[in-house]
């Protein structure tokens, strides 16, 4: 693995050691205060960003339209007030020591519609999001949106010292890991890979979370959203939004170390190429090396993310974002324990099954094209269009699930050889109308999705010394692969393909294993009064075509596998106050099963039925403190048939089976943003209850799902002084607990935990320094798992400090 040397990230901490720190701790301060309201009608609006230009002071107003900043240094500045669909107001103030400065701002509705494709940048600095684009396909307060929504901004993400998309979901109720892997738990169903990237469907790799440096927010879609998206997870969607560009210059750079020789370096910059302010761009960087503790599973990754927007006139916007991330390093398969034990420890949970020549290096691109043009100021044309790409180059030494019969710590062996890679090619094209019937006001849309993902790939199979036996029941011939003792390990295998003798072999096809889907979807939000109603309609085709797995590779050895479903949503959401709004939906969701369990049927068996899911949710959402905390209160029943599990069947390790039902229950509450100037907070709890409810074996009938805890919930906050001697001196206290779950192994349950998080910092100027430590109390843990011989520990007490600059 290529190392950098680590002087790089001491030359960065010495720099931002040595600039001047100007301490301010005594600088005399004031106090800007002021309210925004709608020129036209003169109503407060809610979620306004209100920034003082050239700082990173920023806030957003309040269900009543107020804003307040407080301990801002005496001077004079630039203070702008911006909101999706209004024209922005800029208004030069004096802030003076010991004294309230006012401004008002009256915002004239803008010509151009909210931008319901993201082209720029967010400028509010807060823990909780004003608005989502995910949930509605439009500029939606997430008060407005009648399902849970849970969003997750950067400033959460950078108190958290947050890197992978794994850390971000424990801010997320109702959501858990189901293992090491890019692989959660939503509502009590499995939530794997596929996620969305502003908006679009993306295939990640499932072996690796994606990486966080280039983003903005993350947004969880409670429920199936099938109605928008088409196939969906009926626990839950994840959007990834990308940090776009902003009109003002902004640069930041950043660097940590910490436990276990972990270095990380990221760097972010921002604002206008021309004085015009029509193109504006941003480029995030971020580089992260860490030998782990877990042995042998070094990693090394980097990636680059620039971003372009054209603005180059007020009813028509360009934006384009360019991602490269790549990883280096090995595929952890987790912790093997002794067969048939409840005791996990009976191996150390540094325990690995990797050898040292194993590797897998993994490179994700992808390409976001945006376009909003407003023909008129109520019809808006939308375009957007993601190419992605995954690839993979893998050669590890992996169990095969399979114990020796009489000997519990003897694990059968195999090699393999892999070399794969996913492309996919997503556009979404819709028009948006806005305007009356009546008394009735309408938001509607009405759009066209075209999706592919082509798979292909070659990979090189041997196995133990003994013969093998296949999901289908084929007996393969042993390869030589020695079995592995977790009482007596051996880490001097070679990992070259011609010291073991290869029992299956899949060469790279000329034709790969392709889906198409195409979807039709019409949308209309009605509001009459404090009424808001929802209704959503789409058509989904599906189809996927897998090249025949023997003889010549030609049209008519081609499989064709094709699927249609109708999917309904519908949601109510009634304004009990300004600050109140109760909800209800209902929607229902549709996922095929993956092309390559499909496509192997002598592996997994089949074949086998699309996943079919019903979501009923109430709620109430909230806003307190004038708007500085929101809160969300929501039950749920969500139904799931055709589920995929498996088989346990003896030594058919990959044999696959499908129930007939699962039904999740529960009931959600999470909070998130500011109770007081300094205090900053987000918190969350859950109850699930997610049972088989149907299954061809009478035994699994009330059993709970795998990985799905009863209870979980997280809490993160930070307090920071904003006045006296120690002015910028701030820290964070986090809880994350999760309760007992099931795995796979109807023997063995993971326990459930409590881990403890701390932080430390110090802010002067544009300067600042943190201390993180992750699992304060050194719990032992484990944060998923599948059996026996594969469970995932959580990291030991581990810290990081980081040093970070903010320039202009």
């Amino acid at each position: 693995m290529h190392r950098p040397l680590p002087f790089v990230f001491v030359a960065l901490l010495a720099l931002a050691v040595a600039l001047p720190p100007q301490a301010r701790a005594q600088q005399q301060t004031g106090v800007v205060e002021g309210r925004v309201t709608d020129a036209d009608t003169g109503a407060p609006i809610p979620g306004v960003n209100v920034a003082l230009e050239g700082t990173e002071r920023g806030t957003a107003t309040g269900a009543n339209g107020r804003f307040r900043l407080e301990d801002v240094a005496a001077g004079r500045y630039t203070l702008l007030a911006s909101f999706l669909g209004y024209t922005a107001r800029e208004r030069e103030i004096t802030v003076e020591a010991g004294r309230t400065t006012t401004a008002a701002f009256a915002l004239a509705p803008s010509n151009v519609q909210l931008q319901q494709v993201e082209v720029t940048g967010r400028r509010a600095t807060t823990y909780d999001a004003d608005y989502s684009f995910a949930a509605t396909k439009v500029a939606t307060a997430p008060m407005n949106v009648p399902q849970s929504l849970s969003i997750v901004t950067k400033e959460v993400l950078d108190d958290q010292q947050a890197y992978t998309l794994n850390d971000a979901v424990r801010n997320v109720a109702g959501v858990n890991t189901f293992s090491g892997y890019n692989d959660l738990a939503a509502r009590g169903f499995r939530n794997s890979s596929s996620r969305l990237i502003n908006g679009l469907r993306a295939q990640f790799g499932f072996w690796h979370a994606p990486l966080l440096p280039h983003i903005e927010r993350v947004e969880f879609i409670k429920g199936p959203a099938s109605a928008l998206f088409g196939r969906a997870n009926p626990g839950g969607t994840i959007n990834m939004v990308t940090k776009k560009p902003l009109p003002e210059a902004r640069q930041a750079l950043s660097a940590s170390a910490g436990s276990y020789g972990s270095y990380r370096a990221t760097a972010d910059f921002t604002g206008p190429v021309n004085d015009e302010r029509s193109l504006l761009y941003r480029l995030n960087v971020g580089y992260d090396r860490s030998e782990t503790f877990r042995f042998l599973q070094g990693h090394e990754s980097y990636i680059v993310a620039p971003s372009i927007s054209f603005l180059p006139s007020e009813d028509t916007r360009v934006n384009a974002d360019l991602v490269y991330s790549r990883r280096e390093g090995k595929l952890d398969r987790g912790q093997a324990i002794f067969n048939q034990s409840d005791d996990l420890t009976s191996t150390p949970i540094d325990f690995s099954l990797s050898q040292p020549g194993d590797f897998q290096n993994t490179t994700d691109l992808y390409l976001t094209l945006s376009l909003r043009h407003a023909f008129t100021d109520w019809l808006t044309f939308n375009s957007s269009y993601l190419k992605y790409r995954y690839d993979e180059n893998l050669a590890e030494h992996r169990t095969s699930n399979v114990f020796l019969p009489d000997d519990p710590t003897v694990l059968q062996m195999r090699f393999i050889r892999r070399q794969s890679d996913t492309s996919v090619d997503n556009v979404t094209n819709y028009l948006t109308a806005d305007f009356e019937t009546g008394a009735l006001s309408h938001q509607a849309l009405a759009g066209f999705d075209y999706y592919r993902q082509d798979a292909n790939g070659s990979s090189w199979h041997a196995f133990g010394d003994e013969e093998f036996i296949t999901a289908r029941g084929d007996t393969l011939p042993g390869g030589g692969v020695p079995n592995f003792d977790l009482d007596d390990p051996n880490y001097s295998l070679d990992r070259e393909p011609e010291t073991y003798t290869a029992a299956r072999t899949s060469p790279r096809s000329e034709e790969p294993a392709r889906t198409y889907t195409y979807g039709a979807y019409v949308q209309d939000q009605i509001t009459y009064g404090p009424l808001r109603l929802l209704l959503g309609l789409r058509q989904e085709w599906f189809n996927t075509r897998l090249p025949a797995l023997d003889g010549e590779e030609n049209e008519e050895n081609f499989e064709h596998i094709e699927q249609t479903a109708l999917l309904p949503r519908a949601g109510l959401v009634y304004d009990v106050t300004d600050a109140l709004n109760v909800y209800g939906t209902f929607t229902q969701g549709f996922q095929p099963q993956d092309a390559s369990t499909l496509h192997q049927p002598e592996r997994f068996g089949g074949p086998f039925d699309p996943e079919r899911s019903t979501l009923l949710e109430a709620g109430a959402k909230s806003e307190f403190l004038d708007g500085g905390l929101y809160a969300t209160l929501a039950a749920y029943q969500i139904t799931k048939r055709n589920v995929l599990v498996n088989a346990n069947a003896p030594n058919r390790p990959d044999l696959l089976e499908q129930r007939g039902e699962v039904r999740s229950r529960g009931v959600e509450l999470s909070a998130s943003g500011s109770l007081a100037p300094g205090l900053r907070l987000t918190a969350n709890y859950a109850y699930n209850d997610a049972v088989i409810t149907e299954s061809s074996d009478p035994d699994d009938i009330g059993q709970t799902n795998e990985n799905a805890p009863h209870h979980q919930g997280s809490f993160w906050g930070t307090y920071t002084l904003l006045r006296g001697p120690l002015k910028g001196l701030g820290a964070g206290l986090g809880l994350r607990a999760v309760s007992e779950r099931e795995t796979f192994a109807e023997t063995l349950d993971l326990p459930g935990h409590a881990i403890v998080d701390a932080s430390l910092s110090y802010r002067v100027d544009r300067f600042e320094v943190t201390a993180y430590v992750d699992n304060l109390l050194d719990a032992t843990y484990w944060t998923g798992g599948y059996g026996y011989g594969r469970i995932f520990p959580g990291s030991p007490r581990r810290f990081r400090v980081k040093v970070a600059y903010t320039f202009d």
